[in-house]
């Protein structure tokens, strides 16, 4: 049997607690690109997103929601458009 290597990527995660919520923050260095994503459990998601992304907004981040995963993203060789 031989091992082939897909490919990797480094992924850093921070843990932050903000406006009550528990946010997790990730950091993913790929060789072509650096992506990040934030993460955040909740019974409910729909006024955590309305949050984040009143959030996001007043402070003029960008953003957009996966659709693939990291591992995917590492496959393909670019971040998704």
């Amino acid at each position: 049997m031989e091992f082939v290597c897909l490919g990797g990527f480094r992924n850093v995660r921070g843990v932050y607690d903000w406006n009550g919520l528990k946010l997790e923050l990730d950091e993913t260095q790929y060789d072509f690109s650096i992506s990040y994503e934030i993460e955040c459990e909740s019974d409910d998601p729909k006024n955590v997103k309305m949050v984040l992304e009143k959030f996001l907004n007043e402070n003029g981040v960008e953003y957009s929601y996966s659709e693939v995963s990291k591992f995917a993203v590492c496959r393909i060789g670019k971040l998704p458009e």
